[in-house]
């Protein structure tokens, strides 16, 4: 069973710590989802480049090879999800919706439809919105985009190394499997981003 230091950092033989203070962001008051990503490079090194001196990121990264690596501590935000977040919802059900709100919003234009929606669930506790960078821990796995709808798939290696780390958060934050998202679940990015990402 793995261990948290008082830094944040997850200590198990399977972890190397590689922490890149620049994608670090304040306080992370508590984790209460996870986040699935894709680098959209095709190497770790590649995206441990783009750290150093950079300020999006996320606390773990999981080359091809399985080998996980923490970039963050987890008591610090990194900015992951995005400026736009979708509505949950609209996407898990509706019934749940304040239908009058919503219909005001949906009868806006495109780009004021997806900032109201935005601001309208960033108004919500989680559960009842999606995950954001103040209250969820982000993973990435290494793999480039290939077009705009695909990313390369997930190696057998990362996916069993990505369960044996969400298994660790799972006991570590009282978190289940409904508390784990795919980035496009959660913001409007490529569909394909960890597509092929198991954890279940």
């Amino acid at each position: 069973m793995s261990t948290i230091n008082q830094d944040g950092m997850l200590v198990d033989a399977k972890v190397i710590l590689r922490r890149y203070p620049g994608i670090e962001h304040g306080k992370l008051a508590g984790v209460h989802a996870i986040v699935v990503h894709q680098t959209d490079a095709p190497t770790a090194q590649q995206t441990f480049n783009a750290y150093i001196g950079g300020s999006v990121g996320a606390h773990f990264l999981i080359d091809k090879n399985g080998q996980i690596y923490q970039t963050a501590s987890m008591h610090k935000r990194c900015f992951h999800v995005g400026p736009l977040l979708k509505s949950k919802c609209l996407t898990v059900n509706n019934k749940i919706c304040d239908s009058a709100s919503m219909a005001r919003i949906l009868a806006k234009g495109w780009t004021s439809q997806i900032k109201a929606i935005d601001s309208n669930e960033r108004a919500k506790d989680y559960p009842a919105r999606y995950p954001v960078n103040s209250d969820s821990v982000a993973i990435e796995l290494v793999g480039a985009g290939l077009t705009i709808k695909t990313y390369e798939a997930v190696t057998s290696l990362q996916n069993t190394s990505h369960q044996w780390l969400v298994g660790e958060l799972y006991t570590h934050f009282s978190l289940g499997v409904g508390d784990v998202y795919r980035h496009p679940e959660i913001s409007y990015k490529n569909p394909g981003e960890a597509s092929t990402a198991v954890w279940k």
